[in-house]
């Protein structure tokens, strides 16, 4: 795509790219003796202001938080079009209204705090779950009314259902939405970056229960539509010798160096990542369009995650040769 009304904002945001988290300094934060310092180091980046009000290195949450909210605030004002940094604040809402179903339905509060990334907020969300639909987008009252109809007709049949599969059904319409409002922008950028996230779940998924050995039928209604690679090949492959991965075009490498030589579910998620960051890097050759903004949110976005896992391993004394083993690409 190509749009001279970003000229102007692609230039502010690769002019901000060299303010990412260098190696040296993240090898900075791997080395420190525990969270306090890592959050004293950190006041000392682009970071300063998120975590000025972060005292506690256990909610360091609240500081990545804030970080990413002032991200994509700069980003609605500085791009020609709020649509697409809207889509990534779209991902927020879905979580929101996931915690307050599981929430309504197990009886028991979620241990999960509330994204303040979305677009809606939580008293709305919260009318939604008790049919009140004024105002509410079209996206998460489909979400909702899903999870609502499932509960009443296992209420009336007696039948079981697990909370996991709340999460499950609204994760479902909010790929669905995604990709549908990539294809509607037209935009290829987009509309292959959802393709692959969606793929690379469904994969994940794939080898998750052809490991533990469960029912196709079952595989099936854990799949999730709109990747480039179709449900039916799945089920194609399923129950097969691990060799069957070579026939995954664009992928094989991947999961094979991220998990079938040695089963390891985070080793996948790591090589996942770095084939997403390798995808960003085409926004590089882009100058006027939507895409190198979409990229930097996404790459701030990995960098959040990174911290967050620095930070969880310092709090539980997990040695610096294990966080580094989950370094993405960027910083290897």
């Amino acid at each position: 795509m190509t749009d001279t009304r970003y000229a102007y904002a692609v230039a502010r945001v690769r002019a901000l790219e060299n303010y990412l988290l260098d190696r040296p300094t993240i090898e900075r934060l791997i080395a420190v003796e525990d969270g306090t310092r890592a959050l004293s180091m950190l006041r000392n980046t682009e970071y300063a202001d998120a975590f000025k009000d972060v005292e506690n290195s256990f909610d360091f949450e609240d500081g990545l938080s804030n970080e990413l909210d002032k991200t994509l605030s700069f980003l609605e004002v500085l791009s020609p079009e709020e649509h697409y940094i809207h889509l990534l604040r779209t991902p927020h809402d879905f979580y929101n209204l996931k915690i307050l179903l599981e929430t309504k339905y197990s009886g028991e509060p979620v241990d999960e705090p509330f994204s303040n990334l979305g677009l809606v907020s939580l008293e709305n969300l919260q009318l939604m779950i008790e049919r009140k639909w004024k105002d509410a987008p079209e996206y998460l009252k489909e979400a909702s009314m899903q999870v609502i109809l499932k509960m009443e007709e296992i209420e009336e049949n007696s039948s079981s259902y697990e909370i996991f599969q709340i999460s499950q059904t609204i994760d479902k319409v909010m790929w669905k939405y995604l990709a549908s409002e990539a294809r509607k922008s037209n935009n290829t950028f987009l509309i292959t970056y959802y393709q692959k996230q969606i793929d690379l779940i469904n994969i994940h998924t794939f080898i998750r229960l052809t490991h533990a050995q469960v029912e196709a039928d079952y595989l099936q209604q854990m799949l999730f539509d709109d990747g480039s690679i179709s449900k039916d090949f799945f089920l194609k492959l399923f129950n097969k010798s691990w060799d069957i991965f070579s026939e995954i075009k664009g992928y094989q490498d991947l999961v094979m160096d991220g998990w079938a030589e040695e089963r390891l579910f985070w080793k996948y998620e790591v090589v996942s990542d770095n084939h997403i960051l390798n995808y960003l890097k085409q926004a590089n050759l882009i100058f006027f369009g939507p895409e190198p903004l979409i990229r930097y949110y996404l790459l701030k976005e990995m960098e959040t995650n990174l911290l967050r896992i620095i930070f969880v391993a310092k709090l539980n004394h997990l040695s610096e040769d294990k966080i580094r083993m989950r370094l993405r690409s960027n910083y290897v």
